[in-house]
């Protein structure tokens, strides 16, 4: 599951992060619409090159990382 924000009395939005098969991290925002229809945005953060500073691309690792230890880079179901 992804982590839902902590506003979900007020909007319906997960956050999510994961990883590419190029090894760049994704940092993805879920939203639900009124009719439980999701969609996503996501923002690419690459590993080789890219525009993102080196203390950038590890704070995306260690969220992407801390994320995953708890379950949360997954889809949201419900």
């Amino acid at each position: 599951m992804a982590l839902l924000t902590d506003d979900c009395d007020i909007n319906k939005f997960w956050l999510t992060t994961y990883l590419g098969g190029n090894g760049d991290y994704y940092i993805c925002i879920i939203s639900e619409d009124e009719q439980g229809i999701k969609s996503s945005k996501e923002v690419r953060v690459s590993t080789s090159g890219g525009n993102a500073p080196t203390s950038v691309k590890i704070a995306v690792a260690e969220l992407y990382r801390a994320m995953d230890n708890e379950e949360l880079n997954y889809y949201p179901q419900k």
